[in-house]
């Protein structure tokens, strides 16, 4: 087992070129290009979507791994997640073998393993970059392909920075050197809960009911920067002018128009804000 640190921007494709001529002028350790075909799984009771878990199967050149990603710590764009990964022989989501080798308490293992479904898959091109950044390693990946589910489709165009070894900080201290435009914002939408969602106005309208039934009162600055930026996500995503209200009453901020939440002035202040919070 062990803890995913990373942080997650969304970022339109017209600003690829300029994240190119960024990481190009940073200490590359190594580069590499690889497709992966992921594929994730649930029940038809969504138990691993209502327990925030994830289950995929990840292949790469005819190689399978699974991985269960458990419920973490996620602010804004900052995703911190317990994780465990398991060679497979084939694409078969072995979720039996995995719970014994790591000694994970589930009960009905084997109801669980008998109703895993293919739920959705994420397919994508990671082009990838390991940089030496003060005392750090850090990992900068950029992901382009699609989310797919029964339901419907959607692009995926995101920058991730993990760190594989050495200090948080010094993933803040870099994400303040990376340059900045209108289309680029931090989300604290993982690709597998943005595969529950695809197409599913009903799914999305009950995310958007447990937000607005939030309140601020008696919570942390954490919490509300949390609270502030999921409801962020789901401005985005759905375009509704009514969302502001709530993140107005959150943030204390006047916002006027959607259109703020995939603006370079959003993005600068959510890299302050994770800065001073982290």
């Amino acid at each position: 087992m062990e803890n995913e640190i990373e942080i997650k921007i969304m970022l339109l494709p017209e600003n690829i070129p300029m994240v190119y001529q960024w990481l190009n002028q940073q200490n590359i350790l190594c580069h590499e290009t690889e497709e992966l075909a992921n594929c994730y799984y649930d029940t038809p009771e969504l138990y691993f979507a209502k327990a925030k878990m994830g289950l995929r199967v990840r292949s790469k050149n005819n190689q399978h791994e699974i991985t269960l990603k458990t419920k973490g710590e996620i602010m804004g764009g900052l995703h911190i997640r317990p994780e465990y990964n398991l060679a497979l022989e084939n694409n078969f989501p072995d979720l039996k073998r995995l719970v014994s080798h790591y000694n994970l308490q589930f009960s009905d293992i084997d109801l669980l393993q008998q109703g895993l479904k293919a739920t959705f898959s994420t397919d994508f091109q990671r082009e990838k970059w390991v940089v030496a950044f003060n005392q750090s390693e850090i990992e900068i990946a950029l992901d382009r392909g699609l989310i797919k589910n029964s339901q419907g489709e959607e692009q995926i165009c995101e920058l991730e920075f993990e760190l594989k070894q050495g200090n948080l900080a010094d993933i803040l201290a870099l994400l303040q050197q990376m340059p900045r435009k209108n289309g680029m914002w931090f989300s604290s939408l993982s690709k597998a809960q943005r595969g529950y969602l695809v197409g599913n106005p009903e799914k999305i309208a009950k995310e958007i009911d447990k937000l607005t039934a939030c309140s601020a009162e008696n919570h942390t600055e954490i919490e509300k920067y949390q609270l502030s930026q999921q409801l962020a996500d789901f401005i985005r995503l759905t375009g509704e002018d009514k969302l502001l209200s709530n993140y107005q009453q959150v943030t204390g901020e006047e916002i006027l128009s959607v259109d703020y939440f995939i603006s370079q002035d959003y993005l600068e202040k959510s890299i302050q804000a994770l800065a001073v919070l982290g």
